[in-house]
């Protein structure tokens, strides 16, 4: 016990041995009304102990602070044991407004009862004197957890529940802002326990379990988001985005149909194509799948990637035109592709139906062949086959009557093939894997904005 109290405990002591008992006041109108009665346990139901408390009481809600201190610290002086008055030692201090002290004593009386519902009603109202709201919702919470509590505790738990939630929210958006991402994940899960269905907040953590490159529980956190709004539009994005990095990619192709039908947008778009191409990727030959880092492609490689990037278009072209007899590329890997190429009339055929599709291409070679696909899209844009076709470019290793110099004025003017700062175009230098497949890339690119 404190000082005072020990003080309170001599005067009352003092009061009763000398006879001069005060009369105990009969309560009308309570002085604190919103202040929980700590009635005795059952144990004490036939001690003198349970009646004293009561009267301690009624001069506490009279506003005869000195009387009820006074009689609260003697029942503990008597019975150390007598957790009721620990409690009322709390709620006198509390009508001072000595929320410390009030703790001390709530902390008593819950230190033997833990359950104790005067106790933790009394210290959710002294931390909130306080300033200390998620304590006090804590106790509060408490409270109603352990029995029926006064109405005012309810509603008391609602209101700090929202304080929190949105102070701990604002903790949350400044924390990612400032790039503290291991605080604002904290902030996040005590917003998320105070309001568990509020599917956005679920979203914005997987989010931002995404920047913090925790792909997986990423995902969890926006399958939890789902769970709650299933056809939330950044939600199912979220999830085919994340499926995508997983290498889930059946699953990501789903998700982004499924994000295209509810809401369809340039990402949602960007992601299903590019899912698609890699669902293809996967089932292509193992040969094609290593064309971006071979040292040089073959005009058996640049038929297949024709043949994969282009298809539509060369199908387009192919309508009705005879089928080539090759009779070189029956056992090649890309024989069906090369044999595309060849009926749309973008790679070209030798002297005995031969097409020689191990033989390297070089960048005229590629030009040409550019320059063929390009007659095909220009059917569909003449537009922009006008700027590819009047264009004229300056090369320091061709001049006008170079034999590859029309195909590749028209390749650098449509944005396929590139020239270095010296504008050399180098047409017998061979092309790498990965150039040919930056060429296709940007010829499909071309022919998927045809309308």
């Amino acid at each position: 016990m404190t000082l005072r109290t020990t003080a309170g405990a001599l005067l009352a002591a003092a009061l009763l041995v000398g006879g001069c008992a005060v009369r105990v006041p009969v309560v009308t109108t309570p002085a604190y009304p919103d202040f929980v009665f700590p009635a005795a346990p059952s144990s004490y139901a036939e001690s003198p102990a349970a009646d004293e408390q009561r009267d301690a009481w009624a001069f506490l809600q009279t506003g005869d602070l000195a009387q009820a201190e006074a009689r609260f610290a003697a029942l503990l002086e008597r019975d150390a044991a007598f957790f009721p008055a620990a409690a009322g030692l709390g709620w006198v201090d509390l009508a001072r407004g000595g929320y410390r002290d009030a703790l001390e004593h709530f902390d008593a009386a819950l230190g033997a009862a833990a359950h104790y519902v005067p106790a933790l009603v009394g210290r959710g109202d002294a931390l909130l004197g306080a300033d200390d709201i998620s304590g006090a919702l804590a106790s509060f919470e408490g409270a109603l957890a352990a029995a029926s509590a006064p109405a005012r505790v309810e509603r008391l738990v609602g209101e700090l529940r929202l304080r929190v939630m949105t102070e701990r929210y604002d903790d949350a958006l400044a924390a990612v802002a400032a790039g503290r991402l291991s605080e604002a994940e904290a902030a996040y899960a005590d917003v998320i326990a105070a309001s568990p269905d509020s599917a956005f907040l679920y979203l914005e953590l997987a989010r931002l379990k995404q920047r913090q490159a925790e792909t997986a529980e990423a995902l969890v956190w926006t399958r939890r988001a789902r769970q709650l709004e299933p056809n939330e539009p950044g939600a199912v994005l979220l999830e085919a985005s994340l499926l995508e990095a997983l290498g889930e990619l059946s699953a990501a192709e789903d998700a982004y149909e499924l994000a295209e039908a509810i809401d369809p947008t340039d990402a949602s778009a960007a992601g299903l194509a590019r899912v698609r191409r890699e669902l293809q990727l996967a089932a292509l030959p193992e040969q094609y799948r290593g064309l971006a880092v071979a040292e040089s492609a073959t005009r058996g490689d640049l038929a297949a990637l024709l043949g994969v990037r282009l298809a539509e278009l060369l199908d387009d072209a192919a309508f009705g035109a005879p089928t080539p007899i090759l009779t070189d590329t029956r056992d090649h890997w890309a024989s069906s592709w090369i044999v595309e190429a060849a009926r749309a009339g973008v790679m070209g055929i030798g002297a005995g139906n031969r097409f020689e599709p191990e033989r390297i291409v070089r960048r005229g070679d590629l030009a040409d062949v550019v320059a063929a696909a390009l007659v095909l899209i220009a059917d569909f844009d003449p537009d922009a086959a006008r700027r590819w076709q009047t264009a004229r470019v300056e090369f320091s290793d061709m001049n006008p009557g170079h034999l590859n110099y029309e195909s590749a004025t028209r390749a650098i003017a449509a944005g396929v093939l590139r020239i270095d700062g010296d504008r050399q175009f180098d047409p017998i230098r061979p092309v790498s894997g990965a150039e040919a497949v930056d060429a296709v890339e940007r010829l499909a690119q071309l022919a998927a904005g045809l309308g």
